[in-house]
Formats: C-alpha cells, structure tokens, sequence
C-alpha cells in the first residue's frame, strides 16, 4: 500500500498575490499564507545530513518535488518556502506543476550576500555581477504567477544591525525597480528575513518599514520566532507581546518565517490555532512552520525510512500539524481575522535611533552600474529596437 496520503484537487495558484494595507491578498480576498519550510537534502548525502543544498524547483528534481508535494496537500497548505534556486537551472515544470497544485512559492534572493569582513567595505559587496546573478532568478520567477514573493536575508546571518541591513535596502529597492521594468502591471511583493532576537525584532522591522515606498522600503517583513515551545498560549509565548510591539512600531506585512520548536516529543502544534486567529491576524498573515523533510536536527514532519534513506514516512507530529490545518481550514472570515486592514502604502514611519545595539541608517548603497546594461544582459530587445533605444526608459540610480 501507498505511504503517500490522498487529496482533492486543488484550486489551481493562478492568482498573484499582492500586498495592500499591512496584508496579503488574492484578487480581493484576504490571503493567509499556510506555508511550511522545504529544504531537500542532495541525494548522495549520508541519511539526516542537510549536506550540500538542493534546488528543489529544477526539472531534476521533480519527480521528488511531485512526491513531496503530496504530503503538502495533505497538510491542508497553500505555500512552500525555498531557501535555495539555482539561477543557472530551469524551474519552469516545477512552478507549472506547483500552480495546478495550488501551491504558491516565497523565493530567496540575494542568499550569498555575505556580510563584509570589514567596516569600509559596506558598499563593495553590493556589486553589478551579484545584481545580475540575483535578477537572473528575479526575471525568470516573475513569469509564474504562483510565485508569492522574493525574500531578502540570510537564514545564518544575524549581524544586519548595521551593514547588511542598509546593503539589504539596496536590494529591495532595485529588486522593486528591475519588476517595475519587467513587469509594471503585477507587483510581486519584495521583502525581507531579519535575523534577530526580540529585544532588536522591533527596530529591524522599523528599520525595513521606514521611508518612502521607493526608498528601499521592504512590502513585507518576515521573521523566526521560536519562543512557543509545546503547550503554550498566546501570552505565555510571548506572541502577545511581539504582536503589540509590532504594532505600535510599524504598519508593513508580516509574516512568520519559521516557527515550530522542537521540544523533544511530538509538537502539538498549538501555535498554529493561534497564528491564524484574531490575536494574530491583525498583525500577521501566517507563515511557514519549519519543517517538511527531516535534515538530522528532528525538525521534519516527514522521515526517511532506515533501509533506503529515501521514502517518505509521516513522522510522530505530522497528524497533531493536519489536525491544526484542517482545524483553521474550517473557520470562518470572522473566526480568522476580524481587525480592520491597516493603511501601509502611504504611512512614513521613522528609521530607528543609532545607539551600540543599532548602527544602520538611511543611507543605503547606491546602484553600481548602469541599468542599460543590466537589461543588455538579462533582456531580449523587442523585434526593431537597438540598445540605444532603451537609455531613456531606464531609471538611472
């Protein structure tokens, strides 16, 4: 008999989803992202070992993708997120496959901007060939309309209190620039993974939300919290407090990351009634719990078995995060959110007070090159047009 769960099928992901206000939605309804975290191991590793990372979305990887997707679908999600794309490999069957899936996919960006070794060098990292690297993946998910956002952050890197995150604005706001050019009717949300503990989560949030639209202002912020640990509640988490703190520093779109601690026996999953609940949803529209494949730290919902190292088996807290989905998958409007929308697109919040804890400012890199010649690069001209043609429509930073 099949390991593999059964489900209906899916309402296909061909809606993009945009942000408006402090949420996300599709066409006119509020959209809560039901997400889990999926990180594939290399097939020649060791069993448990995360090891070297996989592309999960390459067309060689499909027939695991398709497989794995299942137990997806059977969670009752609607969205995966990937912290590694290959620029060089085609990912187009796999976003096809995702979107008659139903299955929308938050992309990293920017993941090998290392912070600098030294302080002079925070403009030096942020050059054209990594741009072009990045925009690469940008211009070729931005033709899927499955493709929910690009994040920008390193999931190993907590020091953006100064450098980074003033190199991580740039990115934003040329990231938002170079759709704009390629696409300026659909705006697919850009934004941004801080790394940080609570006591510094606000003014990154702050930091990231602060300025005008087009100054690097991130469309959203997502962030870890792994401070609900087994049974819990809404303020013995320390959620309540994060979600007032929030909101009265910032109007921007959240979303939870990663969430889910391991507490050494199967996870209740309790945090999951909560995240999509009125105590959150004024705040927060869902997240990504961590995490779908077992990579040797106890984390997955789904085993690989002892012989082969390569089937698939539910693992001891699978059916406590179905129940949870299917649970919230049954509410009402109202049971899951009832706070109004929060304006986003034009409130100016203010950039965070410089002190030994916080060193970033205002002044973020500017562009390093030309944007002709990043779209001599990265686009086709139009049929009858020459390089010339294009000088005067480009934004020049």
């Amino acid at each position: 008999m099949s390991n593999l769960p059964f489900h209906p099928k899916p309402i296909p992901a061909s809606a993009p989803i945009t942000t408006r206000g402090n949420a996300f939605w599709r066409n006119s309804e509020r959209f809560f992202v039901k997400g889990i975290c999926y990180s594939p191991r290399a097939n020649n590793d060791e069993r448990g070992n995360l090891g070297t990372p996989v592309d999960p979305l390459c067309d060689g990887h499909l027939p695991e993708l398709e497989q794995d997707m299942d137990f997806v679908l059977d969670l009752g999600l609607n969205s995966i997120s990937i912290y590694h794309i290959d620029h060089h490999k085609s990912h187009a069957k796999a976003m096809k496959y995702l979107e008659e899936k139903g299955i929308y996919v938050m992309a990293p960006l920017f993941a090998n901007l290392r912070a600098p070794k030294v302080h002079s060098e925070s403009c030096t990292i942020y050059d054209l060939d990594l741009i072009i690297e990045n925009f690469r993946l940008v211009h070729e998910m931005a033709q899927h309309p499955n493709t929910l956002g690009f994040i920008i952050g390193d999931h190993g890197d907590d020091s953006a209190t100064g450098i980074m995150s003033q190199v991580w604005r740039a990115c934003i706001r040329d990231t938002k620039a170079f759709l704009q050019l390629i696409q300026p009717t659909r705006r697919i949300p850009v934004g941004v993974s801080p790394r940080h503990s609570l006591s510094d989560l606000h003014r990154s949030i702050q930091y990231f939300s602060a300025g005008e639209s087009d100054s690097g202002r991130a469309d959203f912020c997502a962030n870890q919290c792994y401070s609900w640990a087994g049974p819990s509640s809404f303020q013995v988490s320390g959620w309540k407090h994060m979600v007032e703190l929030i909101t009265q520093t910032t109007r921007i779109p959240m979303l939870l990351d990663e969430y889910g601690t391991s507490i050494g026996r199967k996870r209740p999953w309790d945090e999951v009634s909560c995240l999509y609940s009125p105590d959150m949803t004024g705040v927060y529209s869902g997240g990504f719990a961590y995490t779908l494949l077992e990579a040797g730290n106890g984390y997955g919902v789904v085993k690989f078995d002892r012989d082969t190292g390569r089937r698939r088996q539910k693992g001891g807290d699978y059916l406590n995060l179905k129940k949870r989905f299917a649970a919230v998958n049954q509410r009402s409007p109202i049971d899951t959110a009832t706070e109004e929308v929060r304006g986003y697109e034009d409130w100016i919040g203010q950039f965070p007070v410089r002190d030994a804890r916080w060193s970033a400012g205002g002044e973020v890199p500017s562009f390093p090159g030309s944007w002709e010649e990043v779209m001599q690069q990265l686009l086709p001209l139009p049929h009858g047009r020459t390089q010339g043609d294009t000088e005067d429509e480009i934004l020049i930073y």
